[in-house]
């Protein structure tokens, strides 16, 4: 190791990871600094509570919006994975514990999950209009996040 660097990067998170690799494949020198005894950020699974042998993600779901151009142009050796299970929300209802499963395999259980935690016909709609919006919304903006930034005009 030298002494001087050509560019300091603090953190080893994804982003800096990412940045550190196209740094050096482009020839600089790059000292990466990290906190903690892991790399990767928020993208690992740690363990929350003492005595519970359970690890839990803290944002993983962070690399699945890893562009594949990041990962074509560095090599990586992934290949990314749609789960089935989005999300899974425990709540307590009137003393009773449920939860909110949204299962992309099963709709009508989707919609149920909705009905029996929300107590209406109507929020499984709401959400299914809210995600479909924030979908288009990901579409026009994922594009970009691997280019140079657009006026708001162009978005």
């Amino acid at each position: 190791m030298t002494d001087r660097h050509d560019v300091v990067i603090v953190g080893g998170g994804h982003n800096g990871l990412v940045a550190a690799t196209y740094l050096a494949k482009a020839g600089l020198s790059v000292l990466l600094l990290e906190k903690n005894d892991t790399l990767g950020g928020a993208t690992n699974s740690s363990q929350p509570f003492d005595g519970v042998d359970v690890r839990l993600s803290r944002y993983s779901y962070l690399v699945s919006l890893l562009p594949k151009l990041i990962i074509d142009e560095l090599g990586l050796p992934i290949r990314l994975l749609r789960r089935r299970v989005q999300s899974y929300t425990p709540v307590d209802r009137d003393g009773t514990p449920t939860g909110l499963l949204v299962d992309d395999g099963d709709p009508a259980g989707t919609a149920a999950s909705f009905r029996r935690v929300s107590g209406s016909e109507t929020e499984y709609q709401r959400w299914q209009d809210f995600y479909r919006m924030t979908a288009d919304v990901a579409r026009k903006v994922f594009p970009t996040m691997t280019a140079p930034l657009r006026t708001r005009d162009e978005m």
